[in-house]
């Protein structure tokens, strides 16, 4: 009797399962792709995130430092462009000392222009410049200078913006002539007037004196540097002043130069 080995059969796979196993195989032959710049790039990522973090933490521990060094301060203080005025006045009148943060100077230079102008009338304008980190210089701009108003008290600079100095000199510059005798209405207009003499006999006028002579309330007699007096209206001298090197022309002694009414000279 013969025996015979029954072969096993395999029973199908469901769809489901014949699935996965395409999956499976397919899954053993994929291989990783390789990712050179990946690691890079990370690190080139960290770098960045890190300047970010680091950055702003720097320049503040920069900023504290600089405003805890004296290097904030101000350290000197000097004055360009005054004429008149004393270069120690303007410092005074700024108010600045060693104490004072060079930022809070800079963002408030115009408080410290006003506070300058307020104090000295001479002062047209005041810019603030800071070199070498605290040098501090105060650049001035002055209004011109028409002359000195003789008071009492002493000598008033007139300044061309119509106001008047009221602290007075006792010794005035012999630069700028000096106006006496006259009201404050009167030695404006006068002082204006001398201005707009030719400039060479404008920088030999000495003095100018109220002296009302002849029954004339505008007769003014003006002392010139060369030695010579000039009477003349106050009305009408801006016009006649030109006369004044033509007669000098002519004449070999010092003398007195009329020009009051017609224009004439007679010698000491």
């Amino acid at each position: 009797m013969a025996w015979f080995k029954k072969s096993k059969t395999q029973d199908p796979l469901t769809p489901w399962e014949a699935y996965q196993a395409k999956q499976k195989a397919a899954g053993t032959k994929r291989k990783p792709l390789p990712l050179p710049h990946l690691s890079s790039t990370r690190q080139t990522r960290r770098r960045r995130n890190l300047a970010l973090i680091l950055t702003p933490l720097v320049i503040l521990a920069l900023f504290f430092g600089y405003m805890l060094s004296p290097l904030a301060k101000v350290d000197t203080i000097s004055v360009a462009g005054e004429k008149t005025v004393a270069a120690q006045s303007v410092i005074d009148a700024s108010k600045l000392t060693r104490s004072q943060v060079i930022l809070d100077l800079l963002w408030h230079q115009q408080r410290v222009a006003t506070r300058v102008k307020k104090r000295l009338p001479q002062v047209h304008t005041l810019q603030v410049q800071v070199h070498g980190f605290n040098q501090v210089t105060l650049n001035v701009k002055e209004y011109a200078p028409l002359g000195y108003w003789q008071q009492a008290d002493g000598y008033h600079v007139l300044l061309a913006s119509g106001k008047v100095v009221p602290q007075a000199t006792t010794t005035p510059k012999s630069t700028y002539p000096i106006f006496t005798g006259f009201k404050r209405a009167e030695v404006f207009k006068l002082a204006q007037a001398v201005q707009r003499f030719p400039t060479a006999v404008r920088h030999a006028v000495s003095e100018v004196k109220a002296t009302r002579g002849d029954a004339n309330p505008y007769q003014i007699t003006i002392s010139m540097t060369d030695g010579n007096l000039v009477v003349a209206d106050s009305r009408t001298v801006a016009k006649k002043i030109k006369y004044y090197p033509k007669l000098l022309a002519k004449v070999t002694k010092k003398g007195t130069i009329d020009l009051e009414v017609g224009a004439f000279f007679t010698p000491y």
